[in-house]
């Protein structure tokens, strides 16, 4: 994988979800106590710089700062500030409908000035990827950040949380190594154990690229391990985890709390993003814990992977209905979560991925 591939910022997949009908396994399995906790890097470690999404400056969109690609030029409409992307039909692939800003931009005098607009702050939301806004085909889209014409999301960045980034890590993962082996997925045809050993090989080497090398105990943990179980019954998975009691109990009581909170809308969604922000900050704040990286790293993983799961399923689906499914936390956001503690963030980029094309 190459740094060029890294500049991807959103996940377009397209599967038939007749390939992936198989018959879900409930399984459970405790980790045996003499295998070794996974690696989980501390977020200092990571630092997601491939690129900055335009020459004027960096977007947040699932990583601390990307370069966007697809001929993306900065311009302006209507004394906003715009995208356009010279490859639209490829950026539409992979955007879907919406372009999803995770945290507020802020559009600065001197970027203002050469694009010929005033100052100003983009809010965090989802934007429309349009066509062309006269209806002409062109082969470019673009998206026009204007909020009367997107839907606000309260911003997904929390830098209190010293952990943030690998919930940046998790999704930018899983939408890259789905995203470029997209074609090669849908050929095995369902095949669990396949898929599994396929997602294992491309989220090393994407580690591996961003400077995260993932150590051969827990490259053999993740190619073997079972990561088809009862994720929804995320208590029982939750005690089987190598954390102490006191974690765990910390754990399960925003787990039900979040577990209660349906997302069916953007402003729900973003009720959501600022409990787990609220919850972040506490533990950072008032919290003793005996294992603070794994802890806060889990909880970061829950709100990212919430986050990208619903957008995934607006920008998507069927045009004009406006559901998204499904409105609980589903079993492939809860694979993300327990993967973590599993098998570190390899294991959970795969488990979130596996257990999705299972049910897609």
């Amino acid at each position: 994988m190459t740094i060029r591939t890294f500049s991807f910022a959103l996940i377009t997949l397209f599967l038939c979800a007749s390939l992936f009908s198989c018959t879900k396994e409930e399984i459970s399995i405790q980790p045996p106590l003499a295998d070794p906790a996974p690696e989980i890097p501390s977020g200092d470690r990571i630092i997601i710089h491939f690129g900055t999404s335009t020459y004027r400056g960096c977007m947040y969109s699932f990583s601390n700062c990307i370069w966007i690609g697809w001929e993306t030029e900065a311009t302006h409409l209507s004394n906003r500030m715009a995208l356009q992307f010279g490859q639209g039909d490829d950026a539409a692939r992979y955007f879907g409908q919406y372009y999803p800003l995770t945290d507020d931009f802020v559009v600065d005098s001197a970027t203002a000035n050469a694009l010929g607009i005033e100052p100003q702050v983009i809010p965090a939301g989802f934007y429309p990827l349009r066509e062309s806004f006269d209806g002409t085909y062109t082969g470019k889209r673009t998206v026009l950040f204007n909020p009367d014409m997107g839907f606000g999301v309260q911003s997904l960045v929390n830098p209190n949380n010293p952990q943030d980034n690998i919930g940046q890590l998790h999704n930018l993962a899983v939408q890259v190594v789905l995203n470029d082996n997209r074609e090669a997925i849908e050929s095995l045809n369902g095949d669990r154990k396949a898929i599994q050993q396929l997602l294992t090989e491309k989220t090393v080497r994407f580690l591996a690229d961003a400077e995260l090398p993932v150590n051969q105990t827990d490259q053999q943990r993740a190619k073997t391990l079972n990561l088809h179980r009862d994720y929804a019954n995320y208590a029982d998975r939750l005690a089987e985890t190598r954390l102490s009691a006191k974690d765990k109990n910390t754990l399960l009581t925003i787990f039900n709390e979040a577990a209660s909170m349906p997302v069916r809308s953007p402003e729900e969604l973003s009720n959501f993003v600022t409990f787990m922000t609220i919850q972040e900050n506490k533990l950072v704040r008032d919290v003793s814990m005996d294992n603070p990286i794994v802890v806060l790293s889990m909880v970061s993983v829950l709100k990212y992977s919430r986050y990208f799961w619903y957008w995934r399923s607006i920008s998507h689906g069927t045009p004009g209905t406006g559901s998204a499914e499904p409105a609980s936390i589903p079993d492939w956001v809860w694979a993300d979560i327990i993967g973590l503690e599993l098998g570190g963030p390899l294991v959970s980029a795969v488990a979130s991925a596996a257990v999705y094309l299972d049910t897609h």
